[in-house]
């Protein structure tokens, strides 16, 4: 009888240790999985244009205009809807098992500031939508996934009312302000973040990720760069608003369009652009090189956000709807109604 009172003593104390071990390794901090260093969270166009939407892996996380902004998925060909959380999104990014995005804002377009709602910030959640994590408690017009860092437009206090770029963790850790001039973030490629300056020139420069440190890509008046694929796409200021695009391999400078754009997108071998007009204004699509442009709709249309299938866009000053057009094809627009 001793002997089994022992045995049995001996399994409590394994058993208490096994259930101490496990409530100590709860209550560490967990460390968040790594991304790719150069693992970019969504296209430079759509965070240029607000980030609605954001596809990886065949699904599309997106902002539902048609549900007041709250989180979104669905497959890419739009199957299989369904909604992730209550939250008011915006700058979407993905990386892993997470989704990093803002919310607080009023209004989408990239360089509107508008009226902020309640819980401004920078926000992370599992993919399924769970386990909302606060990263960034303060109002950030817009934020870029490059790697394992978030970088962002920080906007001051109503005193101060400074937008600065800052740069965090994705554990939330490290935050820190990168530079004191007005950068947009969205356009992250090979280590670089490139953009076009708005304080003193607005030639296209090049910060490092890591470093911080800018250095000039190429003069010219430009506004709203773009890296894709070998080239930046940038509006000349020179000349109207009218698209161009710079090859970083040739030093060569082309025209793309004559028409005075507004707002653009580029990628998966497609440009879309507002045209502005008094008489015509249109949404435009058309080759990457400039040929062959169409009108997709005509009016005035802001937020035009591309997945691997659609063109989602918005006409301009009503985001309570979205409309939505194939890539490729012929132009035929509907609404998106998930």
């Amino acid at each position: 009888m001793k002997k089994k009172k022992i045995i049995s003593t001996t399994i409590l104390i394994v058993i208490s240790i096994a259930l101490l071990a496990g409530i100590i390794y709860s209550l560490l901090p967990k460390k968040m999985p790594l991304n790719d260093p150069y693992h970019s969270g969504n296209s430079a166009g759509n965070l240029h244009n607000g980030g609605l939407f954001c596809e990886i892996d065949g699904k599309v996380y997106f902002s539902n205009s048609n549900d007041r902004g709250r989180l979104y998925v669905m497959n890419s060909d739009e199957t299989e809807v369904k909604k992730l959380n209550e939250l008011n999104v915006f700058s979407l990014n993905v990386g892993g098992d997470y989704i990093y995005f803002c919310q607080g804002s009023s209004r989408f377009s990239s360089g509107n500031i508008g009226v902020f709602r309640a819980n401004p910030g920078l926000y992370r959640s599992k993919s399924n939508g769970k386990d909302v994590t606060s990263l960034k408690s303060n109002v950030v017009l817009t934020a870029t996934l490059y790697g394992n860092e978030i970088f962002y437009q920080n906007y001051g206090n109503e005193a101060s009312r400074a937008i600065r770029l800052y740069k965090i963790g994705i554990d939330g850790e490290d935050d820190r302000q990168l530079s004191d001039e007005v950068i947009n973030p969205s356009s992250f490629a090979n280590g670089s973040l490139y953009y076009s300056r708005t304080e003193d020139d607005h030639f296209v420069y090049q910060l490092d990720a890591v470093n911080g440190y800018s250095s000039i890509v190429f003069e010219s008046n430009t506004y709203n760069a773009i890296y894709e694929d070998g080239y930046i796409y940038f509006m000349d200021l020179d000349h109207n608003y009218r698209l161009c695009r710079y090859s970083v391999y040739s030093d060569v400078i082309e025209v793309l369009t004559s028409d005075q754009v507004d707002f653009y997108n580029v990628g998966n071998g497609v440009i879309f652009y507002q045209k502005n007009s008094r008489t015509e204004p249109a949404l435009i699509r058309m080759g990457l090189d400039g040929y062959n442009p169409e009108i997709i709709r005509e009016g005035n249309h802001n937020n035009i956000n591309m997945t691997s299938q659609f063109v989602y866009f918005q006409e301009y000053g009503n985001e309570m709807i979205t409309y939505k057009a194939s890539l490729y094809g012929v132009p035929s627009v509907s609404y998106f109604v998930p």
